[in-house]
């Protein structure tokens, strides 16, 4: 077990032992993440929330259920993290390492919340737990290659930042 700096250093473990050196860089730069990656981080998270709001007619029901919350930050609060992480090597000649965490979700609980950390640093897929590390992968679509979160409605859709 070990703490997770970026959920306020909550205890997790992972899936597998981690072997490969480069499944070690990506757990360890994980791991250098703070919450101020979360807060940044934010507006993806909430936009998978938005999304689904809208598509099941949240108003009616999933407000007085969950509550609202007020900005992209406080989604937060209605997520809470899984205690075991995978650390998984892309597929399909993606020789990229990714860091897996599945989290509950006040928004839907049928399917969660999936984060994946691109070299456990960049925050590259967010949505429902599908088990894909990638929404190209998911998709089978390359020009999804930059898409975080893939909305049923495109205005909720974010993307990687120039930066990651």
């Amino acid at each position: 077990m070990f703490k997770v700096p970026y959920f306020d250093n909550v205890e997790m473990g992972t899936i597998e032992e981690i072997s490969e050196e480069g499944a070690a860089k990506a757990l360890s730069a994980f791991l250098a993440l703070t919450s101020a990656d979360r807060v940044a981080d934010s507006h993806h998270v909430f936009s998978y929330y938005r999304d689904y709001h809208q598509a099941v007619g949240g108003e009616d029901w999933l407000d007085e259920e969950m509550g609202v919350p007020q900005k992209p930050s406080d989604i937060w609060r209605y997520v809470t993290p899984g205690v075991e992480i995978d650390v998984t090597k892309g597929h399909a000649g993606d020789e990229n390492w990714y860091v897996v965490m599945e989290a509950n979700c006040g928004w839907e609980e049928e399917h969660g919340l999936m984060l994946v950390w691109r070299h456990g640093t960049t925050l590259s897929k967010v949505g429902p737990y599908d088990g894909h590390v990638t929404n190209c992968h998911a998709y089978a679509d390359d020009s999804l290659t930059d898409v975080v979160y893939a909305a049923t409605d495109p205005t909720f859709t974010t993307l990687l930042s120039k930066m990651g």
